[in-house]
C-alpha cells in the first residue's frame, strides 16, 4: 500500500524567530514549510500535502486552535499541535473540544517534548492514514464481491433457463411429433367430408380446430426452434393489420370460454400494411386474446384493436377482469412467469415479447381505464424486419 505518511511538516508562528528555531529543530527528520498566520497556511495546505501542523496560538486574526479547526474539517488526515506561552486553559478546552488538537504544548518548550510530539503524532497520522485506506480497499473489494455474486446469480439463472429450455424442447418434440400423426388422420378426413353435402356450421368447426391445430404445432416448432437455438427465425413478408386482427379472433373461436364472452374488433380503417411475419404476430395476438377470455368472467367484454398511434401500428387487447398486479408486471414478460398461477409454463408472454422484439416493437401490460387490464404492442411502420435469428435472453 505504500507509506501513508509524507514526511512533511508545516510550522505556523507569526513571529519569525520561533519558526526558525523550529525549523533548525525539525529539518534533519522532517520537510518543514513555513507560514506566518492562518489563512496562509490555509492557502498553503490546498498545494502541499502535510502529517503535522504545529500552530502557535496566540496569533493576529486567527488562533491557533482556529487554524487547527479548520485544517481538521478540510484535511482530517492531518494532526495538530497547539503551542502557547500562556496557561490558558480556555485554549487548552478548544484545543481539545473543537479543533480535536493532537497535542497542546507551552512555551518554553522543550526540543525532546517538540520531537516526541511530532513523532507520535506521525505514527498516530500513518495509523489513521493506514486505516482509511483499509476501510476504502475493504469497501470497493466488497462492491466487487457484490457484483460477483450478482453475475454468479445471472449466471446460475441463465443455466437453470437452459435447463428448462431444454426440457421444453424435448417435450414440444414429442408433442409435436403426435399432433402430426393426429392431422395425417384429420386432413384425411376434411378430405373425405369435402366429397359430401355438410351443414356450414359443421364444416366451419372442422376449419377452425384445423386451423388450431396447426396453429399449435406452429407454437411447438417455434419453442423446439428456440429451445435448440436460443433464437427465433422471423420473416419478412408484406402483412395486413387487418387480416392479423381477423385471424387472431378466429383463432381464438376455439377456446372454450370464448362463447361466454363478448369479443369484438375495433380496426381503423385504411391501416398501412407491414413487414413482417404475419403468422408470429398472430401468435402473440392469440395468446393476448386468450388470456384475456380466461381473466374475464362470464358475459365479459374483450376488445381487439388496431390502430396507427404515433406514426406506429399499435394491436391492443382489453379485458373487464381483476387486471394485472404491480409486482407481477414486473416480471409478466420473464420467462417461466405466468399470470395464471401453477397453470401453463409460463412462456407465452415471453415468447410473444421475442417476437415483438423481433419486429423492432415493443409489448406492454397496463391497466384499462375503468378497471381491468390492457396488453399493448406498438411496431414501427416503414421498416423491415431483418429476416433471420433473433435472440433473446433470460429476463
Amino acid at each position: 500500500m505504500g507509506n501513508p505518511l509524507t514526511g512533511a511538516v508545516l510550522l505556523v508562528d507569526d513571529e519569525p524567530n520561533n519558526v526558525h528555531v523550529l525549523r533548525d529543530l525539525l529539518e534533519e527528520q522532517w520537510e518543514v514549510h513555513a507560514a506566518y498566520s492562518g489563512p496562509e497556511a490555509l492557502g498553503l495546505l490546498e498545494e502541499i500535502r502535510v502529517d503535522v501542523v504545529v500552530a502557535d496560538q496566540r496569533m493576529p486574526g486567527m488562533t491557533g486552535v482556529e487554524l487547527l479547526e479548520a485544517v481538521r474539517q478540510r484535511h482530517p488526515d492531518v494532526a495538530g499541535i497547539v503551542l502557547t506561552g500562556y496557561a490558558d486553559m480556555q485554549a487548552l478546552e478548544s484545543a481539545i473540544n473543537r479543533a480535536h488538537a493532537f497535542r497542546f504544548l507551552r512555551k518554553p518548550w522543550e526540543a525532546a517534548d517538540i520531537l516526541q510530539a511530532l513523532e507520535q503524532a506521525c505514527a498516530f497520522v500513518g495509523q489513521r492514514r493506514t486505516i482509511d485506506r483499509l476501510v476504502t480497499l475493504l469497501a470497493r473489494r466488497s462492491d466487487e464481491l457484490a457484483a460477483s455474486l450478482s453475475e454468479l446469480q445471472a449466471q446460475q439463472q441463465a443455466m437453470l433457463h437452459l435447463e428448462r429450455l431444454g426440457s421444453i424442447g424435448r417435450l414440444s418434440s414429442g408433442v409435436a411429433h403426435d399432433l402430426r400423426n393426429v392431422m395425417v388422420g384429420l386432413r384425411a378426413a376434411e378430405w373425405e367430408l369435402a366429397q359430401k353435402e355438410l351443414a356450414p356450421g359443421l364444416r366451419q368447426i372442422l376449419e377452425i380446430g384445423l386451423n388450431h391445430i396447426d396453429n399449435l404445432l406452429r407454437t411447438l416448432q417455434m419453442l423446439r426452434e428456440y429451445s435448440r437455438q436460443g433464437a427465433l427465425e422471423v420473416r419478412s413478408d408484406l402483412c395486413d393489420p387487418a387480416a392479423v386482427v381477423r385471424d387472431a379472433v378466429t383463432l381464438s373461436r376455439m377456446d372454450l370460454t370464448f362463447r361466454r364472452r363478448r369479443v369484438s374488433a375495433e380496426v381503423e380503417p385504411g391501416l398501412p400494411v407491414l413487414r413482417a411475419d404475419r403468422q408470429k404476430l398472430v401468435q402473440v395476438l392469440l395468446n393476448l386474446v386468450r388470456n384475456a377470455l380466461q381473466a374475464s368472467a362470464d358475459d365479459g367484454e374483450v376488445v381487439v384493436r388496431a390502430r396507427l398511434a404515433g406514426g406506429q401500428l399499435e394491436l391492443a387487447v382489453e379485458d373487464r377482469g381483476p387486471g394485472v398486479s404491480a409486482e407481477l408486471k414486473a416480471r409478466l414478460f420473464q420467462p417461466f412467469v405466468s399470470g395464471k398461477g401453477d397453470e401453463g409454463l409460463g412462456m407465452g408472454l415471453y415468447m410473444s415479447r421475442l417476437i415483438v422484439d423481433a419486429h423492432g416493437g415493443r409489448i406492454a401490460a397496463g391497466d384499462r381505464p375503468g378497471g381491468g387490464a390492457r396488453f399493448e404492442i406498438l411496431l414501427p411502420l416503414g421498416s423491415e424486419v431483418a429476416a433471420g435469428a433473433v435472440h433473446g435472453g433470460a429476463g
